[in-house]
């Protein structure tokens, strides 16, 4: 095992498996809510959390499959034994592209443009 590229893939997957766990957390703070109705830290949930998620399997994915050295074969032999790990990891990509559909589709509603909330029309005074 390459144990110095196997550390890196695998605290690549931690990093990426908490920053999709931080992009939910609630934040009053940020500039308007995400697509599932509250403001969070990360505006472009669920989408981000998806794409965090992604990169998170894909990497724990390379480092099974390439990385370790546990199992003998070529590499297309070890491919082909792991790439039923693919289908969970192809679905998530599949969920953080329709979130970032769905939150266009939500974004275009916003009559602020530019990530602003609509305008209410009222006035001050």
């Amino acid at each position: 095992m390459k144990k110095g590229v196997y550390g890196v893939l695998l605290m690549l997957t931690v990093l990426f498996t908490t920053g999709g766990v931080l992009t939910l957390i609630p934040a009053a703070g940020a500039t308007y809510p995400n697509v599932l109705g509250y403001r969070s830290l990360c505006t472009f949930a669920p989408a981000a959390s998806f794409f965090c998620f992604f990169a998170a399997g894909l990497t724990c994915f390379v480092r099974s499959t390439f990385v370790k050295d546990d199992e003998g074969g070529s590499k297309q032999e070890k491919f082909k034994r792991h790439s039923h790990s693919l289908v969970p990891v192809i679905f998530v990509l599949l969920l953080a592209i329709a979130g970032s559909v769905w939150f266009g589709v939500v974004k275009s509603g916003y009559s602020g443009g530019g990530g602003t909330e609509a305008v209410s029309g009222a006035t001050a005074g």
